[in-house]
């Protein structure tokens, strides 16, 4: 669990870590671009302050100052916080004081300069400058009163969008880290439990394989004793005893067939004995095979010279004897078909039969062990048969589902060289 959770917690940390780096640069660039802006409105307000006299006629010296400088409003302002001059050619009336502070005003005239900032318009926070206009003894006669606009603090405002969106960056990949680390951890979970299922089944396995050798030897003896009994028997024995010895070497077969099936697959990998063959005579000797076994079916075969494969002549006959089986025992009776054809570079091989087909819970685990819908089946036939056609670099699938009754497909690369 602690190994699960590391990603996720590292997602955390990666986001706080981000978030507080972004703030700590965000406020650092703020205060030094607050520093900037006050610096500028400071030397443009005491250059300002140098040239003006006071008078009313300094009007057309600050609206070029407004223009020069971006600000929103210059105005020179009487003891009596009067307007003496305005930028916008306002003179004469009151001072708004929703705009200028009295009290800066009060405190320029006693020589204190102020730049900060001043008031909140529709969510800008304006600066303002207040800077003491001095006459030709150095007494202060007016007061310059600046405020920096929009314009003049765009500035800020495109730190404060930089900001957000890097804040939002932030958020953005700790998400994605985060979304990752889930479906890292939904990835481990999976490959935790698939190993796990995987060494139990091997396990499993191999117990079944050695249950399977140790049962076949008491099968060859409850053979060879029921085939004794037969022959003490005599030719003419009691019909009961007849049918219950058939019935017995029918099950000792069965059994015989079902341990043979569980060797098999405790080593899957046992060496095959490839070489260059003849898939026809393959094919050909499966259908004939079949025949003997089921009577009342015939298979039906529409292959003609078909190129070689390299493959084992007897695991490949298995194949397709387990395919033939199961497509006869689906109809009981009548007519199996086998297809055989080349089509790029494989030998492509159908089986079908005209049976009631198979339900789609079978159809979802049809090479999983143990999956049959015949009564008695072991559900290992095509377990097996799939194993072997891979062996030979080969592929079996289930096709034509639309079509009435079931066809198998196995594809086996043509033979090189």
């Amino acid at each position: 669990m602690a190994r699960a959770g590391a990603p996720l917690l590292a997602a955390a940390l990666a986001l706080v870590g981000s978030l507080a780096s972004t703030a700590v640069l965000f406020h650092s660039a703020r205060d030094a671009l607050d520093r900037v802006l006050e610096e500028r409105l400071r030397g443009a307000g005491e250059s300002a302050a140098l040239l003006l006299k006071g008078d009313a006629e300094s009007g057309a010296t600050l609206a070029e100052l407004m223009r020069a400088n971006a600000l929103d409003g210059a105005s020179l302002v009487s003891p009596s916080l009067r307007l003496i001059a305005d930028g916008d050619g306002r003179a004469g009336g009151k001072i708004d004081l929703l705009r200028l502070d009295p009290d800066r005003v009060s405190a320029a005239f006693q020589g204190h300069s102020y730049v900060g900032p001043g008031y909140a318009l529709g969510g800008l926070e304006v600066s303002t400058g207040y800077f003491p206009v001095r006459g030709r003894e150095g007494a202060v006669q007016a007061v310059l009163a600046l405020e920096a606009g929009k314009s003049f603090l765009k500035a800020r405002a495109g730190l404060d969008r930089a900001g957000i969106a890097a804040a939002l960056l932030s958020v953005g990949a700790a998400l994605a880290l985060g979304v990752i680390a889930a479906r890292w951890n939904e990835a481990e979970r999976s490959r935790a439990t698939a190993a796990r299922l995987a060494a139990r089944g091997e396990a499993m396995t191999r117990m079944a394989a050695m249950m399977a050798h140790e049962v076949r030897n008491p099968l060859g003896i409850l053979r060879g004793t029921v085939e004794l009994m037969r022959e003490r028997a005599g030719d003419e024995p009691p019909p009961w005893l007849a049918e219950s010895q058939q019935d017995l070497l029918e099950e000792v077969d069965r059994l015989r067939r079902l341990t043979d099936d569980f060797l098999w697959l405790g080593s899957p990998n046992r060496p095959l004995a490839m070489a260059p063959l003849d898939l026809a005579a393959v094919l050909t000797d499966a259908a004939r095979r079949t025949e003997a076994l089921f009577r009342a079916v015939s298979v039906r075969c529409a292959f003609a010279a078909l190129p070689p494969v390299s493959g084992d002549a007897g695991r490949l006959g298995q194949v397709f004897m387990n395919l033939l089986g199961n497509a006869c025992a689906a109809i009981g009776e009548g007519t199996v078909s086998l297809e055989a054809k080349e089509a790029k570079g494989k030998v492509v091989v159908r089986v079908h039969d005209e049976g009631p087909g198979l339900p789609e819970l079978v159809r979802e685990r049809l090479f999983e062990p143990f999956t049959s819908t015949r009564p008695g089946g072991t559900g290992l036939g095509l377990t097996i048969a799939k194993l072997l056609v891979d062996q030979h670099g080969g592929s079996i699938a289930l096709v034509e589902p639309n079509r009435r009754g079931t066809t198998f497909e196995v594809r086996l690369p043509v033979a090189t060289g």
